[in-house]
């Protein structure tokens, strides 16, 4: 069994032991460093580069990763976490060793809080490892990186021509503080 950190349920987050006995439909976030599990992170990582590419208020809603982020997902120093529903890797996120955070959603799950979770879960395991803050770089049209943001009570910093940051911190027991 992989190492376990919480669950994402119709947007809410609570830490679970995972078994036999849980549902399918449920998302569980787990540790994916483990090289058994590259097959899985690669799946995932073809599905993001497989997506449609769309523009205007459409790509605000639902926007495809830009090939950037997707490398940078696929990165392996730091750490990562995945939300992992029926044996399919769905959300990635991945800490480099500069306390930079980067979060991937396949389409069809996103908006669902797969993100948030990853988030969290993410804080809350640097914290256990002593980072003291994690920056999100995002587009300032990104209304999912907006509303999470919001959510874990980032300060937004407005780097110019469409950029932002988000930046959180999280004490030495792994649980977020909330500051805004």
């Amino acid at each position: 069994m992989l190492p376990l950190f919480t669950r994402a349920t119709r947007g809410r987050t609570t830490p679970v032991i995972a078994g036999p006995h849980d549902a399918c439909m449920q998302i569980v976030i787990a540790a994916v460093d483990h090289p058994s599990l590259a097959g899985y992170v690669e799946r995932f990582l073809e599905d993001l580069r497989a997506e449609s590419r769309y523009f205007g208020p459409r790509a605000a809603r639902n926007p495809k990763p830009f090939p950037s982020l997707i490398e940078a997902v696929a990165g392996s120093e730091g750490f990562r976490l995945a939300a992992v529903e029926c044996g399919r890797i769905v959300g990635l996120a991945r800490v480099d060793l500069g306390a930079e955070l980067f979060v991937a959603v396949v389409a069809e799950r996103r908006n669902m809080g797969i993100g948030t979770a990853l988030c969290e879960a993410s804080l809350q395991h640097a914290g256990q490892l002593g980072i003291a803050t994690i920056v999100l770089r995002s587009t300032q049209r990104s209304t999912a990186t907006r509303r999470l943001g919001a959510r874990l009570g980032c300060v937004t910093v407005d780097r110019g021509h469409g950029r932002v940051e988000l930046i959180v911190a999280a004490d030495a027991a792994g649980y977020l503080r909330r500051s805004a």
